[in-house]
């Protein structure tokens, strides 16, 4: 064989290897940008776990409890993401709460949380969530919180549908401190979280039925929340939305009856 096939036989085996990295990452990279550009397409009214947003919220919740109780709770949320992909988020909760539950309704403070998000191994077809919330044993008075400092783990794996996103979670919840003289917290939730695809760009849903265990007091019961909301045009630097979430718990065992909640948010300013 001459020399110059030798030479062209060598640089084809040493430009191969380059030739395959360089479709390779061609490949990922125009995997992520179509990703990006699916993701600019759809507004984000934050029904997804997976992107995360800056979200300021006003909300209202009233629960039915049994027997023959109730419990007031307006509340302020803000969830600030962070990081190079803004894939981390952490989101401060405070609520005040009314309940009659010994006859006393004024207001107070509940139990104020902190929750850390992460989202990873995002792809066209799912995407993970990890989330850590603290709830703080802050109520300022006994019966409007729980007495007991607890932490609550959730891991979510969400997948892309066709007509929409499957999202399933397993949460759990355990005390690690608190009032003494207080129940203990033990509680696992098995989530069915479902988002179907609306036409309309303004207006979104969120299905929600989960399995509730609650170890401490040996009961179980299921519920079903249904969120409905709509976009209301642009307020102070971002996407004002308002919604409605009305919740219904089964089972002889279950806390409560109903509950609802109204809000008012603004996302990504």
């Amino acid at each position: 064989m001459s020399d110059h096939y030798k030479e062209a036989g060598h640089v084809l085996r040493l430009r191969h290897p380059a030739a395959l990295l360089l479709t390779v990452a061609v490949a990922a990279a125009d995997t992520g940008a179509a990703i990006a550009q699916e993701a600019e397409r759809d507004p984000n009214n934050g029904t997804d776990p997976t992107r995360l947003t800056t979200t300021a919220a006003v909300a209202y919740e009233y629960n039915d409890i049994k027997p023959n109780s109730s419990r007031h709770a307006p509340r302020l949320d803000l969830t600030m993401p962070f990081g190079e992909k803004q894939d981390y988020s952490i989101r401060l909760r405070v609520p005040v709460v009314s309940n009659d539950v010994t006859g006393d309704g004024d207001f107070g403070i509940g139990d104020v949380s902190l929750t850390g998000t992460h989202v990873f191994g995002l792809t066209r077809k799912r995407g993970l969530v990890v989330q850590g919330e603290l709830i703080l044993d802050s109520a300022s008075r006994d019966e409007l919180g729980t007495g007991r400092n607890v932490l609550k783990g959730t891991f979510i794996y969400a997948r892309f549908l066709p007509q929409g996103i499957f999202a399933p979670a397993l949460v759990h919840s355990v005390d690690i401190g608190g009032d003494d003289r207080r129940a203990d917290v033990s509680v696992t939730t098995f989530d069915f979280y479902y988002v179907p695809k609306i036409s309309s760009p303004r207006t979104f849903m969120t299905i929600d039925p989960a399995l509730n265990f609650d170890w401490e007091k040996d009961a179980q019961f299921s519920s079903l929340a249904v969120t409905a909301g709509m976009a209301v045009g642009k307020a102070f630097g971002g996407q004002a939305q308002v919604y409605v979430k009305p919740t219904v718990m089964f089972g002889s065992e279950r806390p409560g009856d109903w509950s609802i909640e109204v809000g008012f948010k603004v996302l990504g300013f």
